[in-house]
């Protein structure tokens, strides 16, 4: 759904809304908004891309020093309470994070807030803001359109939207195809953190191994092929706060081999939960990552941005 509709009209807007890519999946205006966490599990994969052929894959790691490596929010993963915002990142790429005038971007404010569900004019944001700066939307406006907009809008926090402002995702992950083909792009990142059913809220700190697959038309000019950039234990706060979300990507110059993200025309997340840390302690809480099996809670991925910063689409 994208955010730029009220969220007091969504209950009466049944009208198909269309994925970015013009399929058939249609949704009425209420989809993925339940009190029920289950049932606000977005798992839809467009055509072929369950079937791509995998052509290759890197695993990164949070290691400044390492030759394949990804950042994760404020690059500080002992507590639940500080693992959120983008410094790390910030800190490896200072360039990147700057403004026209040489400033810094700012995390937060990520949009101008006119309260739950009323979107306002952004603009007075761009230039301050790392997320309107560089959300796709501004980039392209074709990724203005359909369910999947509301991760290419620049609000990479909740802002108390709730389920208007995320996609929640279990390990059978989702994939889209982009309105348009990528032709350059320094780097890749997403705002997330970890999210749960688990009683009384348990604030805590979950790592996650989490593969991101870019998918590029194959040679057969029909079917898809797809490279797989794995980020080991990415450590996100589950149930802390929701405003309280990472910025985890990857350059394509620093991944550990020669890969040109030209050509990219769609993209899949799936995960896996590695570890659950009951009040910050190692202590595995019972709670599971398969929305399908039956468990007495559930721990999911939840997605708040999608980001190809400074990229270029035709």
């Amino acid at each position: 759904m994208n955010k730029k509709l009220k969220m007091l009209s969504l209950p009466i807007l049944s009208m198909a809304l269309f994925s970015c890519a013009d399929t058939n999946e249609v949704y009425p205006g209420d989809a993925y908004i339940s009190g029920n966490f289950l049932l606000n599990r977005y798992n839809h994969w467009d055509e072929g891309l369950k079937e791509a052929k995998t052509v290759g894959s890197f695993e990164l790691k949070n290691d400044k020093a390492s030759t394949a490596r990804y950042f994760n929010g404020s690059g500080v993963h002992g507590s639940y309470r500080d693992v959120y915002g983008f410094e790390q990142a910030k800190s490896w790429h200072p360039e990147s994070f700057r403004n026209s005038k040489g400033g810094d971007l700012k995390w937060a404010p990520d949009i101008v807030d006119g309260g739950v569900g009323e979107w306002r004019e952004q603009s007075a944001l761009y230039d301050v803001a790392y997320g309107q700066t560089k959300k796709m939307t501004r980039i392209n406006s074709k990724f203005g359109r359909g369910y999947l907009s509301k991760l290419y809008n620049g609000q990479l926090r909740c802002n108390a939207w709730s389920s208007y402002s995320l996609v929640e995702l279990d390990k059978s992950g989702y994939g889209t195809i982009f309105p348009a083909e990528l032709e350059k792009a320094p780097y890749f990142a997403m705002s997330v953190r970890g999210g749960s059913d688990t009683p009384g809220g348990y604030p805590r700190l979950t790592s996650f191994d989490i593969n991101v697959t870019f998918y590029k038309v194959g040679s057969d000019n029909v079917s898809y092929e797809g490279t797989t950039f794995t980020m080991k234990e990415v450590f996100l706060q589950t149930n802390y706060s929701a405003e309280y979300t990472s910025l985890v990507g990857f350059y394509f110059d620093e991944i550990g081999g020669d890969y040109n993200p030209a050509g990219v025309v769609g993209m899949s997340v799936t995960f896996s939960m590695t570890k659950d840390f009951a009040g910050g302690e190692e202590k595995t809480l019972p709670t599971s990552d398969n929305f399908d099996e039956e468990a007495g809670n559930y721990t999911g991925l939840m997605l708040l941005e999608v980001l190809f910063p400074d990229s270029t689409w035709n």
